[in-house]
């Protein structure tokens, strides 16, 4: 079971008995489906699926099987999307912590589970947390992979996004302006990190008043993702919503 497995993985049903084989199927099936329900904004629904997918994967496979703990790292990204932010973290750090002792502290699907626990302890509102450990995924990520790979520029404005939570969205603003000169130089303007990354630039310069700057990024982005993805596509539109909203800063929700 791959992280968030699509749907064309998905098997036709769930069956409760059959070969060893057929239930490890099963179960991916469920957890194929728990993510469509977290794209279709249901949560709630793809908890109530990764839950007892769960407990199968450990009583089948093991507390410590590769899907197990896929399962269990899809259970916490779903419950921090379903607002339990409680929940989220105690999985999480579960979650690193087993990944940390079965894979090691630079296996890069610990530091997946630590990217993880860093937007969990942001949605919560434990800023501090969250801006730590964004910078060391971030760090870690840049060593590893470059300053352009694209999961290092998804930490590196997951670093920014904690420190604007934080209050701290000058120093976010440094950080996003070096990131998008990387994934431009790197990526092209018409790239959906690029794209990301500048929207999000572009948010924190409204929320420092700097308006001129704002609409400018905003307007380029906008360009970029309609010849991307067209004018009706819910990221053109999104950013569209921003570029409305951009005088009314606290309407483009930079804290959550």
């Amino acid at each position: 079971m791959a992280w968030w497995n699509r749907k064309e993985d998905r098997g036709n049903s769930t069956p409760r008995h059959g070969t060893r084989a057929e239930r490890v199927a099963a179960l991916a099936a469920r957890n194929a489906e728990a993510a469509d329900r977290l794209a279709d904004a249901d949560p709630d629904g793809a908890v109530r699926l990764l839950t007892p997918t769960v407990v199968a994967c450990r009583a089948l496979l093991g507390d410590d099987h590769p899907d197990t703990l896929v399962a269990e790292g899809n259970l916490a990204v779903a419950t921090a999307a379903a607002d339990r932010p409680r929940e989220a973290i105690d999985l999480m750090r579960t979650a690193v912590d087993v990944r940390t002792r079965l894979l090691g502290p630079d296996d890069a699907r610990t530091v997946d589970a630590q990217d993880a626990l860093a937007t969990a302890y942001r949605l919560a509102g434990r800023h501090g947390e969250a801006i730590e450990l964004s910078a060391f995924v971030a760090d870690v990520r840049r060593r590893d992979l470059g300053p352009a790979d694209t999961r290092t520029l998804a930490a590196r404005t997951g670093l920014a996004l904690a420190q604007a939570a934080g209050g701290h969205t000058t120093a976010a603003v440094t950080v996003l302006e070096s990131a998008l000169r990387d994934a431009d130089f790197a990526l092209g303007s018409r790239h959906l990190h690029t794209i990301t990354v500048r929207t999000t630039l572009a948010t924190c310069h409204a929320v420092l008043g700097r308006v001129t700057e704002a609409v400018a990024e905003l307007e380029r982005a906008l360009a970029d993702c309609t010849d991307l993805l067209g004018p009706d596509h819910p990221d053109t539109r999104a950013v569209a919503a921003d570029l409305a909203d951009v005088h009314t800063p606290q309407r483009l929700g930079l804290s959550a």
